[in-house]
């Protein structure tokens, strides 16, 4: 009786063992559950503003600024060192072969196809404690445009975006590759003033990993863009080129539902974000380099609130840049752009281009 006793207390406490690891185990697995469902896009409706739907806001600021520029210079018929110096550095409109002259259609012999293209990295952080996440997003954009004899613009372009961002709050990641198509009209009202206007729609497929849990959706993202540029001609020798624009503009981000890796269900979501963005901008033609500097504000018409968080509706975006343009037709420029005035949203930016015209 002894022994079996002795075996019986030695089984019993075998099975309390057992039973005890299991539901450790369950707990800890629940809780991986719980973390991985709470870090998801969907349920992070301010985290989504802040990481993503930047990228689409972004892209159509870039558009915008470019398309009111190559209005404005063709209605110049080029100035201050030929079309490409007054687009945004960064930005360069190269004409296609075959149409000749200075890369305006307005100018004598100007050119009435184009392309211009750019290259973007911006460094991007969400700083909101529960939800602190980091990371990187890459943009190329190329676009082509024709210019009528009445100098209007009409184009497309194209924006192939990549997002890298560790969720710090839970050690996870989420990746990010899509396509946005924005058609463009550019409308010169007089050798100062221009009008330009985008509409865009792309598609992004968005994969997150936490604590070994996957999940992936897709991202339907519309966009528009609305605004209006001036540029002045400044002292005694015209070397100066003062610029302003200000632009209305939207984006949406639809997130479709989808189930987790562990068989958790995620629904759908939205976030829209408007925008009314004025800044202004000086250059100096110094010759084979054109340095500028400019100052932007922006306002959060409309955005989606995380509760608990800052949710800052304004901020200023300060611009550092530099062009350059040889007479081979090799040129390029450099700038970059830094976030300013939110408490809980980073996000600074280089943008980089070389080009030759052809």
């Amino acid at each position: 009786m002894r022994i079996s006793t002795s075996v019986s207390i030695k089984t019993l406490i075998a099975l309390g063992l057992v039973g005890a690891s299991g539901i450790a185990s369950a707990t800890a697995s629940s809780t991986q559950a719980a973390a991985a469902a709470a870090a998801q896009p969907s349920n992070n409706p301010g985290l989504v503003a802040g990481l993503l739907t930047t990228t689409g806001a972004a892209t159509a600021a870039t558009i915008g600024s470019t398309v009111g520029a190559i209005a404005g210079s063709a209605a110049a018929g080029g100035g201050f060192g030929g079309a490409q110096s007054a687009l945004p550095a960064g930005v360069t409109r190269l004409a296609l072969p075959g149409q000749g002259g200075t890369g305006a259609a307005a100018a004598p012999g100007g050119k009435a196809w184009n392309a211009w293209f750019a290259a973007s990295q911006n460094t991007v952080s969400y700083d909101y404690a529960p939800l602190q996440s980091s990371g990187k997003v890459r943009v190329g954009l190329i676009g082509v445009d024709y210019t009528f004899r009445n100098n209007i613009v009409a184009g497309m372009a194209i924006a192939a975006d990549k997002s890298d961002i560790n969720l710090n709050f839970v050690g996870g990641k989420l990746t990010g590759k899509g396509t946005t198509y924005s058609p463009y009209v550019g409308i010169p009202l007089n050798k100062n003033w221009s009008a330009d206007m985008s509409v865009g729609w792309g598609k992004t497929t968005v994969d997150t990993e936490v604590t070994g849990i996957t999940g992936r959706m897709t991202d339907n993202r519309r966009t528009a863009s609305l605004g209006m540029s001036y540029r002045q001609m400044a002292g005694n020798d015209n070397k100066w080129m003062l610029t302003g624009r200000g632009s209305y503009l939207a984006v949406r981000d639809k997130l479709g539902a989808y189930t987790m890796s562990n068989g958790t269900f995620v629904p759908d979501a939205s976030v829209s974000l408007s925008q009314l963005r004025f800044g202004g901008q000086a250059a100096y033609n110094a010759g084979v380099f054109v340095p500028y500097a400019g100052l932007n504000y922006i306002y959060d018409v409309s955005a989606p609130s995380q509760a608990g968080a800052a949710n800052d509706r304004d901020a200023f975006q300060a611009v550092l840049g530099l062009k350059f343009s040889v007479p081979s037709g090799f040129y390029g420029g450099l700038q970059y752009s830094s976030g300013l005035n939110r408490s809980q949203i980073k996000n600074n930016q280089i943008m980089l281009n070389l080009g030759a015209r052809f």
